[in-house]
């Protein structure tokens, strides 16, 4: 079956529409280029495919750097030259904000995009261990196999270091009896920390903007070390007074850096004792946001909101309007979501001012993004 690719889908498929109609999401394809592909999955509203011949293949294909990138579920814009990965994200942001949250982007001031290194960047990691044949790697994709490797290039040093000396499967071995598998893996969660990797709940410090940090393989922290500090500089640039909130405040990570006192609400325990060695100025609490805000009153002039991909709970907008908030800043890695949140914060009265993409994730469609936005009405 041949096929003409329109444009490429959030989650970095292209898109093309077969003459039934039915629109086919069509993986590791690209815009304009003409390829035969085989379905292998179908739904009454759509179908996905993968490619099995390219007929015209677009100018900006490259050859993915990676032995495994046509096998690993890990990576999916390998085959997109890096910068045109860059120009795809902004561009899927911005569609989302203008077809979504129905913003006349003309009014915005949109900021150039963060980037740093494309390649060594990570520094978090959950890896799928075989103990019967002693294997480790990543799911294949589409598929519950193991995709074996001995190095990804995406990963800082140390835990590609860590892959060859056996600590992987010394950390494997202990999680055997935590539970801690999917189907015949054993998933291990890694940490790179300045000195010392974590496994699993081994705490280990790694250092932003000066600032240490306590941080164990098992909770939140970002990934990418060096887009971290900018990320929490152009957040603390936007703080201009004392009054501040932190909703989904994790470890830490932005609580560490706002005036002391601000109000950090976290519901995961963990990620809360560890806020509290990293941010002790702040003050914390424990709790889902929509709960939490329904039983208190508080009062504050900035809001920082960084949610986990799913967005905000639909009463999350109004709690924070009730809160007083005339600044929030909304730190988002869904841009879907994001624009779904901000069309509800438009309704109550906030005006969307400006919007920063940060590629923290390069050679897949992941992307971080921060909007600022401010109450007109106060």
């Amino acid at each position: 079956m041949q096929v003409t690719i329109n444009k490429i889908a959030q989650g970095g498929e292209g898109i093309a529409t077969l003459e039934s109609g039915r629109t086919v999401f069509v993986d590791g394809a690209l815009v304009n280029e003409v390829v035969e592909i085989e379905i292998y999955r179908e739904t009454k509203s759509y179908a996905k495919a993968k490619i099995t011949n390219i007929l015209k293949a677009s100018q900006d294909r490259v050859e993915p750097f990676c032995p495994h990138y046509f096998e690993c579920g890990g990576c999916n814009l390998q085959h997109l030259k890096y910068e045109k990965q860059v120009k795809l994200k902004e561009d899927l942001v911005f569609d989302h904000l203008k077809r979504i949250a129905k913003l006349d982007l003309s009014k915005i001031d949109i900021l150039p995009t963060e980037t740093d290194s494309d390649t060594s960047y990570r520094n978090r990691v959950r890896f799928h261990v075989s103990m019967a044949d002693k294997k480790i790697g990543f799911l294949k994709k589409q598929s519950d196999e193991l995709c074996e490797i001995d190095s990804c290039p995406l990963l800082v040093d140390s835990i590609n270091e860590a892959i060859g000396n056996g600590d992987i499967f010394k950390a494997a071995r202990l999680n055997m009896f935590n539970n801690n598998s999917r189907g015949n893996y054993i998933q291990v969660p890694v940490f790179a920390g300045d000195d010392k990797l974590s496994f699993s709940n081994d705490r280990v410090k790694i250092t932003v903007n000066e600032h240490p940090f306590s941080v164990s393989a098992n909770v939140f922290f970002q990934s990418n070390p060096k887009l971290l500090s900018k990320l929490v500089d152009y957040v603390v640039s936007k703080i201009d007074c004392d009054s501040v909130m932190d909703l989904y405040s994790g470890v830490g990570t932005f609580s560490a850096f706002l005036p002391k006192n601000t109000i950090a609400v976290e519901k995961q325990k963990d990620c809360l004792t560890l806020s509290k060695i990293n941010a002790p100025n702040a003050i914390s609490y424990t709790g889902e946001v929509e709960k939490w805000g329904k039983k208190n009153k508080e009062s504050v002039d900035i809001v920082v909101v960084d949610p986990p991909r799913t967005g905000l709970y639909e009463s999350v907008p109004k709690l924070i309007n009730k809160f007083g908030a005339k600044k929030i800043i909304y730190v988002s890695c869904n841009p879907v979501t994001l624009a779904r949140d901000i069309k509800e914060f438009v309704k109550i009265g906030y005006e969307v001012k400006e919007v920063k993409v940060f590629d923290f994730y390069p050679h897949t469609h992941h992307v971080e993004c921060v909007v600022l936005m401010s109450n007109v009405q106060k």
